[in-house]
């Protein structure tokens, strides 16, 4: 990808003194506002949780509709005892994924920002809040590794370890096939767009659920918060980034954003097997042997609505590539 830099205050004219289309032109202005009020927005200023006071040993830790075998007879029909302790494995794989995203995905896209590895971004207030961000997701790891720690030691589930997340496994590969560094920097970020814009709608459940563990809500509520921001970071970082990518990057941007919305929806079935080993669950090879063949990538469960928006916001969906791109990925008809 080119490297020259743009000027560092976010303005409402390109590098060359020319209007910026309009799109961008908003998004560079979001962008500065949202800046401006992260100290009052971030969750990372505000008290933390006190995880042992907030404990409930009483309530499940998870919801069982979330589990992706959650309507399997072998698990309908568990000891309550064994139900419990696969739903603090629900838990605890939620989280692990999130510690995945935050960590391999959205803190080192943070980083490719703020280093100048991203045309259209390199100005001051794209790096600030690259920065910001950075921070938030600091902070964010710091909260679901707190709220794990609990539940291993609360639930007696400390050693055992969880296989990474997918989502990481596919977009390692996806980058692996790449021959050029710019390539393997635009696979990065559509990971972290995709992930971004989704994530807090697979927050949200949680967060309004007044039926589970209540320190469990209260940290999601708290991830949430930031999240919602987020999501409209990333949005407004997207629609300035395309704006800067020449025509061969953007056929190849266009061509990767729809993948990591299926890489998101793995239901992470080697995670749930090394989890459903570990506490002694008899039935775990048949359930996750029943999940595989049902559709371990199911598009049902996310809702990708505004993604398709962002799409068609870019007019990503005017051309004829665009709409080979997301319809292989099954996104539109």
């Amino acid at each position: 990808m080119h490297t020259e830099c743009l000027d560092y205050g976010l303005t409402d004219r390109a590098q060359n003194g020319a209007p910026l289309p309009q799109v961008e032109s908003q998004a560079r202005a979001l962008l500065q506002r949202l800046a401006h009020t992260w100290g009052r927005r971030a969750r990372v200023k505000q008290p933390e949780l006190e995880g042992e006071t907030l404990f409930d040993d009483s309530k499940d830790d998870f919801l069982p509709a979330l589990l992706p075998f959650h309507d399997h007879p072998a698990f309908l029909a568990a000891p309550d005892d064994m139900r419990k302790q696969i739903l603090s494995c629900g838990w605890l794989a939620y989280n692990e994924k999130t510690v995945d995203i935050e960590s391999k995905i959205v803190a080192p896209a943070c980083h490719h920002i703020i280093t100048g590895d991203v045309p259209g971004l390199h100005d001051g207030v794209s790096k600030q809040i690259a920065g910001q961000t950075l921070v938030d997701e600091a902070y964010h790891e710091l909260l679901v590794l707190n709220a794990c720690q609990v539940t291993r030691t609360r639930r007696g589930l400390g050693a055992m370890p969880l296989p990474e997340s997918q989502l990481i496994v596919k977009m390692r590969q996806a980058q692996a096939q790449c021959s050029d560094q710019w390539q393997k920097v635009l696979v990065h970020l559509a990971t972290a767009i995709v992930s971004e814009v989704f994530i807090s709608d697979y927050l949200r459940l949680l967060s309004q659920e007044m039926a589970i563990q209540p320190f469990n809500r209260l940290t999601v509520e708290a991830h949430r918060h930031d999240e919602l921001a987020h999501g409209s970071i990333f949005k407004g970082l997207t629609k300035c980034l395309y704006g800067s990518l020449n025509q061969h990057e953007r056929a190849f941007f266009i061509e990767v954003l729809p993948k990591p919305v299926h890489w998101f929806a793995n239901i992470e079935l080697e995670v749930w097997q090394a989890m459903l080993q570990h506490i002694g669950f008899g039935a775990a090879d048949t359930v996750i042997r029943d999940c595989r063949s049902a559709n371990e990538e199911n598009l049902a469960r996310i809702d990708y609505a505004d993604l398709i928006a962002l799409a068609e916001e870019l007019d990503l969906l005017e051309g004829q590539r665009g709409l080979d791109s997301f319809a292989r990925a099954g996104l539109v008809q």
